[in-house]
């Protein structure tokens, strides 16, 4: 390994020194200029607020061997609904006979007692207009006789949009041809058109003197309440039919708050768990820094500087995947990561010493421990990422964060074994006296390796 010249060493000294600024300032330090704000790239980050990995809702399929297409279809109604609530993390699937709904905990004002009720609504109810309200009776035009006419939001509802125009606020549902004549039907029978979604919710809408028949349209002060319905009504248009009295709705780590799972009940839990995950993560990261500093010296600091580097790396990529959130299982892939970098990194100043007390001079040493790792250390993390790519693929829930989080560490850890820390070592074995200094090793008489090329530089 061939030291830098002088002027070079000092160039690339300062180098590196701006860049460990710059990339804390722009990492770690909000900014702000005129009337523009940057919170930086570690504020940037989506947390999993609770950081148990969200919340959960299963329910039964009513519908007897429903159609690839009609869970397909379903599955991704829920899928967006949620999305356009601003859940980040979303897993909608099929297993059996039961719809699985999995949201990561979102950010902001949200509480317990909200995301439980937003889950519970997938098993309000079918979306249906009628001519007949629940209680038998018909509006003005109808009998009592009569079959009612009723318009099923699965066969046929095209589409549920909210509109703002002039301050005026409505929500559309949009009827495909066959729910137009259907809608037609019901307004030509009765006065009044009976709303519903399920047994729980009940509205009559006013049928006089309508002309067209293409939609539905209603409006309310409130954007909340319309976006609120139109997220009851989408989900209430799905194929499937969900049984709406057995519903589960918990947090997907309940079985960490004493099996009490009411929203009510599980919210004193999520700081405690937070601060915990935290602290270990530093526990860990402190304890191996110590370790390096007592075992290598100067070494520590080589390490640390390309993990601090590493971390600006982690931090623009994780900012550039805001549906990647740090919950559980990404605190735990980033202990996991962080523990596999430092041993590769620990490994190859081990081999130097080996070397060295082989009797082979210091430089000698440090070639021949890089080849040496070498072989295994890209085997090892490319086999790792590969592994994480692989689980990924049939991941779910805060777990497909935690392996990407994982993947992306592999990544990082193969950089800084390569690149990054041969290169730092280079530049610090270019200042006279510190060699054999940074990894604390002992100086020996001139003359004594085997391999004299430092004794004839010292010459």
């Amino acid at each position: 390994m061939k030291k830098f010249s002088k002027k070079t060493t000092i160039i690339v000294s300062v180098l590196i020194c701006v860049i460990m600024l710059a990339g804390i300032l722009l990492s770690f330090v909000p900014m702000t200029a005129g009337s523009k704000t940057f919170l930086s790239l570690s504020g940037g980050i989506n947390v999993s607020t609770d950081m148990m990995g969200g919340m959960y809702g299963e329910y039964d399929i009513l519908t007897e061997n429903p159609s690839e297409s009609t869970k397909i279809d379903s599955m991704q109604k829920v899928k967006r609904v949620f999305e356009k609530f601003g859940y980040k993390n979303v897993n909608v699937y099929i297993y059996g006979s039961k719809l699985r709904v999995e949201v990561s905990y979102p950010r902001g004002s949200k509480s317990y007692e909200k995301v439980y009720g937003e889950l519970g609504m997938v098993a309000g109810g079918s979306f249906k207009l009628s001519s007949q309200n629940p209680s038998g009776s018909t509006g003005s035009t109808g009998t009592d006789k009569e079959d009612p006419i009723i318009l099923n939001g699965n066969e046929h509802v095209e589409s549920v949009k909210v509109y703002t125009n002039n301050n005026v606020k409505y929500i559309s549902i949009n009827f495909n041809k066959e729910g137009q004549e259907v809608y037609k039907k019901i307004c030509g029978k009765t006065t009044t058109i009976y709303l519903s979604l399920g047994e729980n919710y009940n509205q009559q809408i006013n049928a006089s003197g309508v002309s067209d028949y293409s939609s539905l349209t209603l409006s309310d002060e409130k954007y909340e309440n319309l976006i609120s319905l139109e997220q009851r009504v989408t989900i209430g248009c799905m194929g499937l039919e969900i049984n709406p009295d057995t519903p589960i709705v918990n947090t997907m780590s309940a079985n960490t708050i004493a099996g009490k799972s009411s929203p009510e009940e599980t919210g004193f839990s999520y700081n405690t768990t937070s601060v915990l995950m935290i602290v270990t993560y530093l526990v860990v990261l402190v304890s191996l820094i110590a370790i390096f500093a007592a075992r290598f010296g100067l070494y520590a600091v080589v390490v640390g500087i390309s993990m601090l580097f590493n971390s600006f790396i982690f931090l623009g990529l994780m900012n550039l995947m805001p549906s990647i959130e740090i919950g559980i299982a990404g605190i735990v892939a980033l202990t996991l990561g962080t523990a596999i970098i430092y041993t590769y990194s620990f490994i190859f100043a081990e081999n130097v010493k080996k070397q060295y007390d082989l009797g082979k001079s210091f430089r000698a040493s440090l070639e021949t421990a890089f080849k040496r790792m070498l072989p295994s250390t890209i085997i090892s993390n490319i086999s790792l990422f590969v592994s994480a790519l692989i689980i990924f693929a049939f991941s779910f829930g805060e777990l497909t964060s935690g392996i990407v989080i994982f993947a992306i560490l592999m990544a990082l850890s193969l950089l800084t074994n390569l690149l990054i820390i041969p290169f730092l070592v280079k530049v610090g074995i270019s200042y006279k006296k510190i060699d054999v200094k940074l990894f604390m090793l002992p100086k020996r008489a001139i003359g004594f390796e085997t391999n004299d090329d430092d004794a004839k530089e010292e010459e």
